[in-house]
């Protein structure tokens, strides 16, 4: 092999590592070029493969990972390697839109509850709930003792207005209808008598006095403020404040031994009784409604 065949193929070696690995730029490669070939040939300064020569080209510096080359009738010139986009996740999860749906439980004066809301618009809610337990306590009616519980059971339709697209703070408006009831149970006094409607009787003779306060409106208008928002997305609370206008209640009353209740003196004296418990809760014409809870929207 000719000296010069040599240096040829050696300069030519080395100017194309020099060229990839390097990512030189074009002030470099010509100093390169000019460096490995010294001998003129034929076509002038460079390095003749045959074809024409290897004549570095607009060489620009970039990473390492866009390195290449190409090699054939074309001077040699770094080349970018194609990368194939990640998709990016977090543009996708925070486009989802909200449905504007959300689900609540609660507890308080109306019992145990779930209700269900939907967003309208910004500012209005729509609500749907159920409500229901029972309470046991004492009371005293018209001078007569009761072992008393408490029924509630409820279905609500509200509209919920916020003031603006980003309160919590609400006014809420709509009906309750309702089925709640006081079921009573009389128990007699120390001496063991009842005093009904002013007259006075041994237990032994009335038995047991057992009634019912059944509230007036079965739809029973309400209006309240609150807290929260069921719809935004997430884990939220909620709490309620207001009246539901039951109208006053309703008294019934029986007596357990069936021969004092059928008597016809006896059976005015009863009625005489509940009336008299009616006017005694005159004033008890609409509900409170407290409650508490926690809700999640998606």
């Amino acid at each position: 092999m000719s000296q010069i065949t040599y240096s040829r193929l050696s300069a030519m070696a080395i100017g194309i590592i020099g060229a990839n690995a390097l990512a030189i730029d074009a002030a470099l490669a010509k100093g390169w070029v000019g460096i490995i070939d010294r001998s003129p040939v034929r076509h002038g300064r460079g390095l003749d493969i045959g074809l024409q020569p290897i004549i570095p080209t607009r060489v620009t510096r970039a990473p390492a990972i866009e390195r290449g080359m190409a090699i054939g009738l074309a001077p040699i010139i770094p080349f970018k390697l194609a990368q194939t986009p990640t998709p990016d996740r977090s543009i996708a999860t925070s486009n989802r839109q909200p449905l504007g749906v959300g689900i609540a439980a609660k507890v308080g004066t109306l019992g145990f509850g779930v209700d269900a809301s939907k967003s309208l618009t910004p500012q209005l809610n729509a609500r749907l709930g159920v409500n229901f337990g029972n309470v046991g306590f004492n009371r005293t009616d018209s001078g007569i003792n009761y072992d008393a519980q408490l029924k509630l059971s409820s279905i609500q339709l509200f509209g919920d207005y916020y003031p603006s697209s980003n309160s919590s703070f609400r006014i809420t408006g709509g009906f309750v209808a309702q089925n709640n009831r006081v079921a009573v149970t009389s128990k007699p006094s120390g001496n063991g008598t009842y005093t009904i409607a002013g007259n006075q009787y041994a237990a032994s003779s009335v038995g047991t006095l057992n009634g019912e306060y059944a509230y007036g409106n079965s739809i029973a208008p309400y209006l309240g403020i609150g807290i929260g928002k069921s719809t935004n997305e997430g884990l939220g609370f909620n709490a309620d404040l207001g009246l539901m206008f039951t109208g006053s209640p309703k008294v019934s009353l029986t007596a357990s031994n069936p021969a004092f209740n059928d008597n016809a003196t006896t059976r005015a004296q009863i009625d005489n009784q509940a009336r008299q418990t009616e006017n005694d809760l005159r004033g008890f014409n609409v509900y409170p409604v407290i409650s508490v809870g926690v809700s999640y929207g998606f």
